[in-house]
């Protein structure tokens, strides 16, 4: 069932694990450099029974003092959650039905950071079996994305899933009291269009209860949001959209029984090790190339591993979204980037020759294919056990998130100063020109001086190769034709300053990559993009608006950042965000 091949690659010998489980992708590993360092990491982890105490919960592995004891310990119930999910899959799959039945014709999940990007990538991997209502997902208070999703659905035919493991998260709560009113607007018992899925004892809970919701799904309390995935939080969304959750279940399942084995028979502990000996040789940027059919579970992925990893200076880049081709030639990147392949079997021969050209380079990678979709219920697992391993070899607690806190403070301080005298802090402004006005903190605004707005953002991304990497942070509707605009501009600029660019919509990314931008490496060129909305709409019972707590958050991250002194400019766009963003990458280009 398990074997060890070598294969040679232009005169390099590369070590590769291979899988061939049944109903199981096919996983293989080329480690390039780092054969040494694995080799004895597996020594370390046999000797010292680190899988086996992983599996007990042992929370030493990671970190032994108290201050991680309980928040370690508190979130490892992703390893048994599979057990309660195949318990209740025949439940799910009834309440899927009865939904069917119900005639709903939309779903919508109102979520943030871990309770909404699962369900996003099933919606747009798997879609809606037939009869079966349609998905949406909204994390963002932009009021374009909050008016776009209510313009798309028929509210007296819409069932609401209040996504929040804490019951108390803002952007959600805000959500739920915006579409609650909408709801009652159209029927009396409005409660019979909403279900929660949240912790037990939550404030969600509470209110849930009380306005009559027709179904509250209580998700173990020790398993946190980013680790949700195969709980509750990811399955009945997809039951509601007539997935099989069985299949995908039984695919976990699978992985989660290779997973108990050491590390040289374990596929997810092998990739973890990769993982971490990858980050300690300065070789920290994780770039997934993936099926488009499967394309959205790499920023899945990269929140997950970017918010367990990024901490104590410390931090795992995961590089979604960039197209990479079988001809691509790694030499145009720097020799800091690793791969990560997770491919239907349809794609493997398109990537064949770049496998070559890696291993002949010495360039670490790791293959993964797919039979059918449904092994991304195996992928679920394999990375949320991966990135835990990684974490032993890195010597973090992957189950906190010590910085994300911050940016929602700086947010409430923002709120408060706007509730009490009706206007938003202002920044300093570095330069205006046309439709852009640029803002920085004076002190790195006088180290990138320039005669225009292009020459400033040149010298702002003007970074280290091989050490550095640019984050487009934009608080913009997140539709097709801004994510197009905004990853052709990332292209624009790995192209001109060599360096790694990822792509994060705001809010969506404080709960996510924002804890790897601040509590990571300092590695990382920032730009926040913000533009005009066409329309704002306001919150019931709130003295604010949707756009104005959009704006509250983009101005409660930037201060995050400048506090650090870190490398930031905000760039707003008066006017549409996609005629900026063409402008910009035009500018840039000249």
């Amino acid at each position: 069932m398990f074997n060890i091949a070598f294969f040679i690659y232009y005169g390099y010998i590369v070590l590769n694990f291979i899988t061939h489980w049944k109903n199981m992708p096919t996983i293989s590993l080329s480690s390039g450099p780092l054969q040494d360092q694995l080799n004895q990491q597996h020594t370390h982890f046999a000797s010292h029974s680190i899988i086996k105490r992983l599996w007990e919960k042992d929370h030493t592995i990671w970190r032994s003092e108290e201050v991680h004891q309980r928040s370690i310990l508190n979130r490892l119930g992703w390893l048994g959650s599979l057990d309660l999910m195949l318990a209740h899959a025949d439940e799910l799959i009834a309440f899927g039905k009865e939904i069917r039945d119900a005639g709903f014709t939309h779903v919508v999940v109102l979520g943030m950071g871990g309770s909404s990007l699962c369900p996003d990538v099933c919606r747009a991997t798997f879609g809606s079996a037939a009869g079966y209502p349609q998905l949406l997902v909204l994390d963002s208070t932009n009021p374009t994305s909050v008016l776009r999703i209510e313009k798309q659905i028929a509210l007296a035919t819409t069932l609401f899933i209040v996504a929040s493991k804490s019951g108390g998260t803002t952007e959600t709560n805000m959500f739920y009291q915006y579409f609650f009113g909408k709801v009652g607007e159209v029927r009396k018992d409005a409660g019979q269009n909403f279900i929660a899925v949240t912790d037990a004892s939550t404030k969600m809970e509470s209110i849930a209860r009380e306005k009559g919701f027709r179904r509250i799904f209580l998700n173990p309390e020790d398993i946190g949001g980013r680790y949700s995935a195969l709980s509750y939080f990811g399955l009945v969304p997809m039951a509601l959209i007539g997935m099989d959750v069985k299949a995908l279940l039984l695919s976990a399942e699978e992985m989660r029984k290779q997973s108990r084995f050491e590390t040289v028979q374990n596929p997810a502990a092998q990739i973890g090790l990769l993982m971490g000996e990858a980050h300690n040789a300065g070789i920290d940027k994780m770039t997934f190339v993936l099926s488009r059919e499967v394309s959205t579970f790499g920023y899945w992925a990269e929140q997950l591993i970017a918010e367990s990893t990024g901490k104590e200076g410390k931090g795992i880049l995961p590089v979604e979204g960039e197209v990479i081709t079988g001809e691509f030639d790694p030499a145009q990147f720097g020799s800091d980037r690793y791969y990560i392949f997770i491919l239907l079997e349809k794609d493997v021969p398109l990537y064949t020759p770049l496998f070559e050209r890696l291993a002949a380079k010495n360039i670490p990678f790791v293959r993964i294919v797919l039979s059918s979709l449904y092994d991304l219920g195996s992928q679920f697992f394999l990375w949320e056990f991966a990135t835990a391993v990684s974490a032993i070899v890195l010597r973090i607690n992957p189950f906190d998130e010590p910085n994300v806190k911050e940016s929602k403070d700086n947010t409430v301080r923002v709120i408060t100063e706007y509730t009490a005298n009706g206007k938003l802090p202002v920044k300093h402004t570095i330069a205006k020109q046309g439709i852009f006005t640029l803002s920085g903190e004076p002190a790195y605004a006088s180290s990138v001086t320039g005669d225009s707005i292009a020459g400033i953002l040149k010298r702002h991304f003007s970074g280290k190769r091989n050490e550095d990497y640019i984050a487009l942070l934009a608080y913009i509707d997140q539709n097709s034709g801004h994510e197009s605009e905004l990853y052709s501009l990332r292209e624009e600029l790995t192209g001109l300053f060599g360096l790694p660019a990822t792509v994060g919509f705001g809010p969506r990314y404080l709960h996510s990559t924002g804890q790897l931008h601040k509590g990571g490496k300092a590695n990382g060129i920032f730009l926040i993009i913000t533009s005009d909305e066409p329309a704002d709409t306001p919150i019931p019972g709130e003295r604010f608006s949707f756009g104005t707590l959009k704006d509250a958050q983009a101005l409660g991250d930037y201060q995050s950042f400048a506090d650090r002194r870190y490398r930031l400019l905000h760039l707003h766009i008066q006017g549409t965000a996609a005629e900026g963003l063409r402008q910009l990458k035009q500018a840039l280009l000249h």
